[in-house]
């Protein structure tokens, strides 16, 4: 017996359906984490920091595990699941089995946060894509009986009495109506879905570039600016090292612009003011950066990083990524 109601044989499906549950089920889980992993060779390869063959491995083993997430060793993923308290790990261990000699790329300068966050915002998106099916669907249904009822009246209500007549092709209207408002509320929504993960110091701009294997053809989460304009943004700086005699962190932050993978902008390192935050361990920062009046109209990367002069040199640096687009 099923103890949560979206699994439940009884009553799954009066809450959700297959597909999504298969969207958003343990394998479907692990198929978004090896697409990504893939996503990340090949996006690595394009800049050189991976062999191109060994990008083209990875995908082809990722590949038959997106087909066939089943076909993976489930008892020993949740074996080693159980000790490590995650399922990256393991599912890397197995892709790199799968990718031969080309295995000791796979998870190349990534965190597990980066590959699961990124995973779980292509369920969201492949979730996005079925309730838009559905919502498309209901709304042609809507307005085929507001057409066809158009002409037959009804009794109104209000207060629940009867009111003046109406037609039910209007009270069908009605309903309509809301889903369109629901569809025009999706519709903006779905740019704001971001890639994923972009936390490690480790990454470089290659991991923001994959996109059409990763359902991302286009930019996600894209922000649009002139020419000129100021882009405000905003950043956390988790668990900074404190200095034991101040108590307080020693920060350096620099900003850095790409396109297509290529820096065409880098600024001066600049100390982290504190304004007495109330939690050093949760350091919540807003800066600007103006753009210049002849960028180009592309695509840009804005990059942040933050060096902990106070860390170990393996977890002194830290960067997030900003996906922006400068139009005419």
């Amino acid at each position: 017996m099923t103890i949560g109601v979206l699994s439940s044989t009884l009553f799954g499906d009066m809450f959700g359906t297959a597909a999504m549950r298969a969207a958003f089920g343990e394998l479907g889980l692990l198929s978004r984490c090896a697409e990504v992993e893939a996503a990340l060779a090949r996006a690595q390869a394009r800049v050189g920091i991976v062999p191109a063959a060994a990008a083209a491995a990875i995908s082809q083993a990722a590949a038959a595990i997106i087909e066939q997430p089943a076909s993976l060793d489930l008892a020993r993923l949740k074996r080693e699941t159980e000790t490590v308290g995650y399922p990256i790990l393991p599912l890397v261990r197995q892709l790199a089995d799968r990718a031969g000699d080309a295995g000791r790329w796979v998870h190349w300068g990534a965190t597990t946060q980066d590959i699961m966050d990124t995973a779980v915002v292509l369920q969201i998106r492949a979730g996005l894509e079925l309730i838009e099916a559905d919502l498309t669907g209901l709304r042609g249904h809507l307005a085929a009986l507001a057409r066809r009822w158009r002409d037959t009246p009804m009794a109104g209500r209000t207060h629940l009495q009867h009111a003046l007549p109406i037609t039910f092709g209007y009270k069908a209207a009605v309903w309509l109506a809301a889903f369109d408002r629901h569809a025009a509320r999706l519709a903006e929504l779905k740019p704001r879905v971001p890639a994923g993960a972009a936390s490690s110091g480790n990454q470089t701009p290659a991991d923001q570039t994959e996109r059409e294997q990763a359902g991302n053809p286009t930019s996600p989460a894209i922000r649009q600016f002139q020419r000129g304009q100021v882009m405000q943004y905003g950043f956390i700086i988790y668990n900074a090292h404190l200095d034991k005699a101040t108590g307080q962190p020693q920060l350096l932050v620099q900003t850095k612009v790409f396109r297509s993978g290529q820096p065409v902008f880098t600024g001066k390192e600049q100390p982290f003011v504190l304004n007495n935050p109330p939690d050093l361990k949760r350091l919540s920062v807003n800066g600007g950066i103006q753009l210049g009046t002849d960028m180009t109209p592309n695509e840009y990367i804005l990059q942040i990083v933050v060096t902990d002069l106070l860390a170990d040199q393996k977890h002194r640096l830290a960067a997030q990524w900003i996906d922006f687009e400068v139009v005419k």
